[in-house]
């Protein structure tokens, strides 16, 4: 089955509901678009729509989430594509844009992002050990996982106790995009190396 790009038209609509979801403990856009981003540059792809249920809290066992199952379906097709377009970006290697929204105020913050990204870690958890253990490569996650614990409720988790300054806080949210496509790499490299020795031991 063959998804069109995501229009703009498309993006706002799966936002809106994911906004009003939101009390239910849906993720925010982009919390999903931080969680996408790590599924699709980890050790292994998984199928968004096994992801429902993390995606839409307590909305996705809830029938008056959605008017009917033609607004789930809209919905559905919508994360599905928007799980496209992060696949077509990473295996192009074309440039990394996190979806990051800005507050009230105007000021980006990327902490919803990198939660997302860190909560998709924890799906195959022991896997990304690989990426923890490689000396040259384990930096990529520093600036993500800075951002997902900056305001984490034990001051002992957060890389600065009062918080990080905006300079800080725009360093790692210029980064975000390398590291992505750094991870990705990383665990892609790892698939195909383990592909060409399963291959050689077949032939053997």
């Amino acid at each position: 089955m063959k998804f069109k790009p995501m229009t703009e038209q498309d993006y706002q609509r799966l936002g809106e509901t994911l906004s009003r979801l939101a009390p239910q403990g849906a993720m925010s856009l982009e919390k999903l678009d931080g969680f996408f981003a790590a599924l699709h540059a980890g050790p292994e792809a998984i199928k968004p729509v096994d992801c429902l249920p993390t995606i839409l809290g307590a909305a996705f066992d809830d029938e008056a989430a959605f008017p009917s199952p033609k607004a789930f379906e809209k919905f559905a097709t919508q994360v599905m594509g928007h799980w496209l377009e992060i696949a077509r970006t990473l295996e192009k290697g074309e440039d990394f844009h996190p979806w990051l929204d800005a507050d009230e105020h105007g000021v980006v913050h990327g902490n919803d992002w990198a939660e997302g990204f860190s909560e998709g870690m924890q799906i195959l958890y022991d896997d990304w050990a690989l990426l923890f253990d490689d000396a040259e490569a384990a930096g990529a996650l520093a600036p993500i996982m800075a951002l997902a614990f900056e305001h984490h409720p034990d001051p002992e988790m957060r890389p600065f106790l009062d918080g990080a300054s905006a300079e800080q806080k725009a360093e790692w949210l210029g980064e975000i995009s390398a590291s992505v496509a750094q991870i990705y790499r990383f665990f892609a490299t790892l698939r195909q190396e383990m592909e060409d020795a399963e291959s050689e031991a077949n032939d053997d």
